[in-house]
């Protein structure tokens, strides 16, 4: 090889390489770009969201659990109230009966005794209401500092900038904390039912959590959403937000209060951080776990959102269109009108089909391997899907103990995000390995083109929301192709490069920023838009890629991989700082003074020793909640049952109506009824007032009077057995049941419930 040669082969390698890191930083810059960092001090101005003065309410809030029906229930809310108040506002407590939106087919139905607490800076010219909400009540087993003292924290602190500011927006500003939600939405259901804020012209900015920090990301909206992104992305100073998460959230069973909002015709922006997903409905959801940059986010964002929309015609906002969102650096949040997004697909699958004509034709590929090389692309793209889907299992069978988390994310989850990653890009790098050769570099990056198009186009038709994942990218990509064919030799990496870059804007800082949803996920999005993202690179991985022991490359990757799991599993902390989940019930039938302990299908070493057979039918602990459960006979304890005192019973044309009271009398903050098929068929039921659906089989109530809850049945049949339970979620009541032997302090009890059955036959 001449001088000349050992030149031009070096030019590619370098011109390649450097191409690449590019690339990668740009990726990268776009990961940080979405990232919180900035957090105002206590001493800032008046008038602007300080995250410090707004940790302090935290502080007050997170002091223990405090679930619906507690005493430290009633504290919080007490505590908001006067905060409120020494504002100088008029909040008002919202008492109500609310039932839960989310309840399954063949659920007892929820509902509970709520206290939303509501207050309302008036607009001088108010063309609608702009809600600012949260939840107050937490989950029994932990503090709620994050989900969602800070949502809660963020509404004071607003409130408080509001006040200080002294200028009157335009519309009425509403600040609606609502209770109840983690019960299943109770407080959100009540208010849209039957409060007269609830009726006419609204927009809502709900802040939640499901982490511990990370960005705060506007994951969903009602429809259409035009006006209501438009506003978002021009009017928050750090508005991340991704229309394919809201794509997701139609498939996924994942609540807020936004789901009871929504019927009600209010425009909702739902928010949330996601990152340390941990922590999330844990012991640790505490104050000191509380990231006070995303805490600054979402406060900061809130009191835009609430000037913006609090200074506009609130009509413009609820017509138009629904928009495609994503962000880009710095800072930016692009959109656009959902119906262009098939026109985007089709373009570009349009502009990557004219590139492999072009290139077919200047005799650079042929139509046969073309077509061999985009039916082979579709092979890592599915193996990322089912590598994916199964890594989580895998990892719960190599360490049992990671199951023990609500949403499938270690504490230390890093390098298994980067594992995800590298086993991608394993499966990319095997397949390119051993086609490069047979098939040809360019057919089998034509084909990763192709199928990026038609992901895009396809999308753009089922799903608008996703469908810049694919088509900007492909269309990027087609384009750099096209130039790159017109292009001296020399030119053609960095023409190509320039092209890639929206593949690098979205593609990879995609993939991780969707890693936090959970390890369960990532075959989902994760690995197959690595793999994606890797076939578009692969005329420049071609200039890196050696000429000998090419093998040595997937071979490596997958060292790495599992040197990256392997290390990822050690050094996860399992102890009393990082404990796991683990739950447990007890449930005792009066009638027959028996016992029984519930654990979960899949219960974990300290829970087996209570697992025992498959529990059949509906055993009295699980009147509030079915699902795949073991049980094992357990001591009885000196527990008193709960009460029912028939009210009225008169029979008319054939139907029965009982009027009855079902009371707790050892305190429980839950009830709850159920009718026996086998004696009668339930025409109506209300409970407390309100009407419940059609053929119930029968209720859960939390939070009740003391006095007990009404309800009135209308049946037809002779006799009715009624099954009256009542429910006590506290782990601490645990430790008092004969025969209950203390978790190891690694473990928590997050889903403890004691319950206590008793059958009357009226």
């Amino acid at each position: 090889m001449t001088s000349d040669e050992h030149t031009s082969g070096r030019r590619p390698l370098a011109a390649g390489l450097l191409a690449l890191c590019v690339l990668l930083l740009i990726s990268v810059g776009a990961i940080r770009d979405t990232i919180p960092t900035a957090v105002s001090p206590a001493d800032a101005p008046v008038q602007e969201f300080s995250a410090q003065r707004a940790f302090t309410q935290v502080e007050r809030i997170a002091v223990a659990p405090h679930p619906v029906g507690t005493a430290e229930h009633t504290r919080v809310r007490d505590h908001l109230v006067g905060e409120l108040r020494g504002l100088g506002l008029r909040p008002e407590v919202h008492e109500a009966v609310g039932i839960s939106p989310i309840d399954g087919p063949d659920d007892p139905v929820t509902a509970g005794r709520v206290f939303n607490i509501v207050t309302v800076i008036p607009g001088t010219a108010s063309t609608g209401r702009v809600f600012v909400t949260a939840h107050y009540d937490s989950v029994p087993e932990g503090p709620g500092a994050n989900d969602d003292g800070a949502g809660t924290a963020s509404a004071i602190e607003t409130a408080r900038a509001l006040v200080a500011d002294g200028t009157r927006l335009r519309n009425d500003v509403v600040f609606l904390i609502t209770d109840a939600e983690e019960a299943g939405l109770l407080g959100s259901e009540a208010f849209v039912k039957d409060h007269p804020l609830a009726e006419g012209r609204s927009v809502v900015i709900n802040n939640e959590a499901r982490g511990s920090k990370g960005p705060v990301l506007m994951f969903r909206s009602t429809e259409p959403n035009s006006g209501l992104i438009s506003m978002f992305g021009s009017a928050a100073p750090m508005p991340v937000a991704d229309s394919v998460y809201a794509e997701l959230m139609k498939l996924l069973n994942n609540d807020t209060d936004f789901t009871a909002f929504q019927p009600g015709g209010m425009a909702v922006l739902d928010s949330a951080y996601a990152n340390a997903g941990t922590l999330y409905h844990s012991v640790l959801d505490d104050p000191a776990h509380v990231d006070l940059s995303a805490l600054q986010q979402m406060g900061d964002n809130t009191l835009a959102l609430v000037r913006a929309f609090g200074g506009t015609d609130l009509a413009r906002l609820t017509t138009g269109n629904d928009l495609v969102y994503f962000n880009v650096p710095p800072g930016l949040l692009v959109r656009y009108p959902a119906w262009a997004a098939t026109l985007l697909g089709a373009v570009a699958l349009l502009v990557a089909l004219a590139l492999i004509f072009l290139t077919r034709r200047r005799g650079v590929v042929t139509l046969r391997r073309t077509l061999l090389g985009t039916a082979l692309a579709a092979i890592p793209i599915a193996l990322g899907v089912g590598v994916g889907v199964f890594f989580w299992d895998l990892l719960k069978v190599i360490r049992p103990e990671l199951g023990g988390t609500a949403t499938t994310t270690p504490y230390r989850p890093e390098l298994l995000w980067l594992a995800v990653l590298m086993l991608a890009g394993t499966i990319l790098a095997a397949w390119y390995a051993l086609l490069r050769h047979r098939v040809g570099t360019t057919e089998l990056a034509l084909g990763m083109l192709t199928w990026a198009a038609l992901i895009g186009l396809g999308l753009g038709i089922v799903s608008p929301g996703a469908s810049h994942l694919a088509a900007w990218p492909a269309l990027g990509a087609a384009l750099g192709g096209l130039a790159a064919l017109r292009r001296p030799a020399r030119w053609r990496v960095l023409v190509l490069a320039a092209g890639l870059v929206p593949a690098a804007l979205i593609l990879l800082p995609s993939a991780w920023n969707t890693l936090p949803t959970g390890l369960q996920y990532v075959g989902y999005a994760p690995m197959p838009l690595v793999i994606l993202f890797g076939g578009l690179l692969l005329p420049m991985v071609e200039t890196v890629w050696p000429r000998r022991r090419s093998p040595l490359i997937p071979l490596t990757a997958l060292v790495v991989s599992i040197t990256l799991v392997a290390v990822g599993l050690l050094v996860e902390p399992i102890d009393k700082e990082h404990p796991r989940r683990t739950s447990l019930a007890y449930g005792l039938d009066a009638d027959t003074g028996k016992a029984v302990w519930l654990t979960s299908k899949k219960p974990d070493q300290w829970a087996r020793r209570y697992g025992g057979a498959d529990a059949t039918g509906r055993p009295q602990a699980e009147l509030w909640g079915g699902g795949s459960k073991l049980l094992s006979p357990a001591k009885a304890a000196a527990l008193p049952a709960p009460s029912l005192r028939v009210l009225a019973d008169t029979t008319r044309q054939g139907r029965r109506t009982l009027r009855v009271r079902i009371r707790s009398e050892r305190g429980a903050n839950t009830v709850g009824l159920r009718v026996d098929g086998d004696t009668a068929t339930v025409r109506s039921l209300t409970v407390e007032g309100r009407s419940i659906k059609a053929d119930p089989a029968g209720f859960v109530f939390h939070a009740p009077r003391p006095e007990g809850v009404e309800a009135s049945l209308t049946v037809t049949g002779g006799k009715i057995r009624l099954r009256v339970t009542d429910v006590s979620p506290n782990s601490r009541e645990m430790s008092a049941l004969p025969g209950f032997i203390t978790p190891p302090d690694w473990l928590f009890l997050g889903d403890a419930k004691i319950s206590v059955t008793k059958a009357y036959t009226i």
